[in-house]
């Protein structure tokens, strides 16, 4: 980050009081998500962060261009996606006996030795809230690119929020190094192209994440929104 800014205290050390809702603080103002402090909320500018003074946390990130780098990366998911669920990931050579798998397989192994609340749990973290949380983003970035509003956006975006906590590749990735571990002497491990576009499916996913600026996606679906009101 290019700037540092401490956002200042509204009044005299005011703090949220307890239960009190994110839906009750003024526009102009900002709650910590650290310490509950109430600040004043102040304009930052691209790769700038704004820092509570009580805590240090950071309240918010000014990302440049996030909207057209989230759109790059959930498009570059998505084309790696199907490549890193249906392409083998790795073969192991044991004495000469050859073995390999994908993600979907694993799923329908699991499946299929009784585990069902496993299985289900397995392919909704690592295929179906990942391809949701990709194509989600891709549709709410290409609109606000495209300056184009809908009321579905609004309800998109939130659901964003909740499968971002739900979309586990990096929890598969670390599974996988445990077995590379594991296995590296006992069996000669080829890695295939699955692994190499897995790869590329986790640095996507999780440079969206990153990158992406909420608060400014908000504030445009907002102005798209009440442009189209006028």
């Amino acid at each position: 980050m290019n700037a540092l800014s401490v956002a200042e205290p509204a009044g005299r050390e005011a703090s949220l009081a307890a239960g009190k809702t994110a839906a009750a603080i003024p526009d102009n103002l900002l709650a910590c998500h650290g310490c509950d402090l109430l600040l004043e909320r102040r304009e930052i500018g691209p790769g700038e962060e704004l820092c509570c003074p009580r805590c240090g946390e950071v309240l918010l990130v000014a990302h440049r261009n996030p909207i057209e780098r989230c759109l790059v990366l959930s498009l570059t998911g998505l084309l790696f996606l199907p490549f890193a669920f249906f392409m083998p990931l790795m073969t192991l050579d044991t004495m000469g006996l050859k073995n390999s798998g994908n993600i979907f397989d694993g799923v329908i192994h699991v499946w299929s030795t009784g585990y069902y609340f496993v299985a289900v749990i397995l392919a909704l973290t690592t295929i179906v809230f990942p391809l949701l949380k990709l194509g989600i983003l891709f549709v709410v970035s290409l609109s606000l690119k495209r300056q184009r509003y809908a009321d579905s956006l609004r309800w998109l975006m939130r659901l964003y929020v909740h499968l971002d906590e739900w979309a586990m590749l990096e929890v598969y990735m670390i599974g996988i190094l445990v077995t590379i571990v594991k296995m590296h002497h006992l069996a000669h491990i080829k890695y295939d192209a699955g692994f190499f576009c897995f790869l590329g499916l986790l640095g996507a996913t999780l440079s969206a994440s990153l990158l992406m600026d909420r608060e400014q996606f908000w504030q445009e679906i907002d102005r798209l929104r009440a442009a189209g009101n006028d």
